[in-house]
């Protein structure tokens, strides 16, 4: 297990879709609920979450709770921050990263999806969820009228992001009698729209990207298809020896034994389904080594996620290193700092991975790293800079004074034109969204949209903008990492972009 590659793996998806629920229940299947504090046995902290829902009326968050720890959370039946947890297979080891479903927490849900490799996108086979999970510009109504279009937004924020490595398990097939029709329809809308922005945002090897998503039918609530229907079983039968052997909760125990039943049964429904499992499809997408190897040949860029000052040690910082090989001991530089758009000296003294000290990092990995510097202390270091190799440094774009061309694609419009109330404002001269790009939040200016006056929605075109503050972007053919963006605005992503190039002193006076 200690040779097994590590694997960043973000859980994404619509509130009430049942990810929580889902990859909480898998992990109860697996015995991999970890406790490291009281070291109890999985069935053990099932029962105590078991106990606890039913106390607050809420029997049906049980698994749920393994991935939601937070009281808050449990008590609204939300995900808010992003929580991780890790877990083995005989392929991988996962970092499991729950990202939120809700659309007032989808800055949280960004800084998950910006550290994966890879994807869990799960969607809802019920009637009118799915459908309000995917659509857009305000026609959803009802229950789901202010949480519209989660699905889709998470889709847009994967592909932006460059996550493309992705399994959906299509979920709550129990609750559509494991309906193959429903399935497929599901299936067939998902890969349109992933189709579409893959398009718009340039994604290398589009098509085989497209054909590697994994699609899976699944009840995290019954437990089906989260593992093989042998394992599911085996498994549940040893939870249920252990825990009759520890004296536990009769009513638990019986709950047990009648999700073995269910599982039977819904195994049954899906008959027509020879594919993976929800943890075998994951231990078939594409191995991260992949991608690294040429990643780690270009010059280091790593968009810093959070600034420590840790009594004993000094300033740490944290981020995951998208290019590039980081070794203890190497002098880089950082920008932009609160003191300094100019690119920092900076000495990484020690590297650290899940609190042990590594000879080095590559891409892909989640660090923690120790600095030595003279001019700049912990709270000069902002999240969005970027660490960068000296010799190729990573440099900050100046507010209105330097500029980036953009290919845009907008989809969702900006509300109505005060003068004309039946035409819809898009992206336009003077607007300034604000771009998410690594772990940067920056609201930019946008100074011209080439050969038309307004970009609305659906539509694709080049766009010039410049940041209010400083903010570094590059290239998508130099660093993907920093070349593609979200733009977002009151709470709504209205757009994702490639930077095509970037304009030193576009316009300087």
């Amino acid at each position: 297990m200690a040779d097994l590659e590590r694997m960043n793996l973000v859980v994404t998806g619509h509130v009430d879709h049942g990810k929580s629920t889902g990859l909480g229940h898998m992990l109860f299947l697996l015995g991999q609920i970890h406790d490291p504090k009281k070291k109890r046995q999985p069935w053990r902290i099932a029962e105590k979450y078991y106990k606890d829902s039913k106390a607050t009326g809420m029997g049906s968050w049980s698994y749920a709770w393994i991935l939601d720890p937070l009281m808050d959370e449990r008590e609204r039946g939300l995900t808010i921050n992003i929580s991780f947890q890790e877990f083995k297979t005989k392929k991988f080891i996962y970092n499991l990263i729950d990202a939120p479903g809700h659309s007032d927490f989808i800055k949280n849900m960004i800084t998950g999806a910006s550290q994966a490799d890879a994807a869990i996108l799960v969607v809802s086979a019920r009637k009118g969820e799915f459908e309000d999970g995917t659509k857009v510009a305000g026609t959803a109504s009802g229950k789901y009228a202010n949480v519209i279009g989660m699905t889709t937004e998470h889709m847009l924020l994967l592909t932006s992001l460059g996550v493309t490595n992705i399994v959906v398990a299509i979920n709550k097939m129990d609750v559509v009698d494991w309906g193959k029709e429903r399935y497929e329809q599901i299936k067939t809308a998902i890969h349109t729209i992933f189709t579409q922005l893959m398009g718009a945002l340039q994604i290398e090897n589009k098509e085989a990207r497209l054909a590697a998503i994994k699609y899976v039918p699944t009840s995290g609530l019954v437990g089906v298809n989260l593992l093989s229907k042998e394992n599911s079983i085996k498994n549940l039968e040893g939870h249920v020896t252990a825990a009759k052997a520890g004296n536990a909760d009769p009513e638990f125990i019986t709950s047990l034994e009648k999700e073995i039943e269910d599982i039977k049964a819904g195994f049954e429904g899906l008959k027509w389904y020879d594919g993976p499992s929800l943890i075998e499809s994951l231990d078939i997408l594409e191995s991260p080594a992949v991608r690294k190897d040429a990643l780690a040949k270009q010059a280091i860029r790593l968009p810093i996620q959070q600034t420590l000052n840790i009594s004993g040690v000094g300033t740490v910082l944290t981020g995951r290193l998208s290019t590039g090989v980081l070794k203890p001991n190497s002098e880089m530089v950082i920008s932009p700092t609160k003191q300094s758009i100019e690119p920092v000296p900076i000495t990484v003294k020690s590297i650290q991975e899940f609190h042990k000290d590594i000879p080095q990092a590559t891409p892909g990995d989640n660090i923690g790293f120790n600095i030595k510097t003279k001019n700049v202390g912990a709270k000069d270091i902002i999240r969005g800079a970027v660490m960068s190799d000296p010799a190729d440094p990573a440099e900050a774009l100046k507010p209105n004074v330097d500029g980036f061309l953009s290919l845009v694609l907008v989809v969702r419009g900006l509300g109505k034109k005060a003068k004309k109330k039946d035409e819809a404002w898009g992206i336009h001269e003077n607007y300034s969204p604000v771009v998410h790009c690594g772990t940067a939040q920056v609201a930019c200016r946008v100074t011209a949209v080439q050969e038309k006056d307004n970009l609305g929605q659906g539509e694709r075109g080049m766009v010039w903008m410049t940041p209010l503050t400083p903010l570094v972007v590059e290239p998508m053919a130099k660093t993907a990492a920093l070349g593609r963006f979200a733009l977002r605005d009151s709470g709504k992503t209205v757009a994702v972009g490639v930077v095509q190039k970037v304009e030193r002193g576009k316009y300087a006076s």
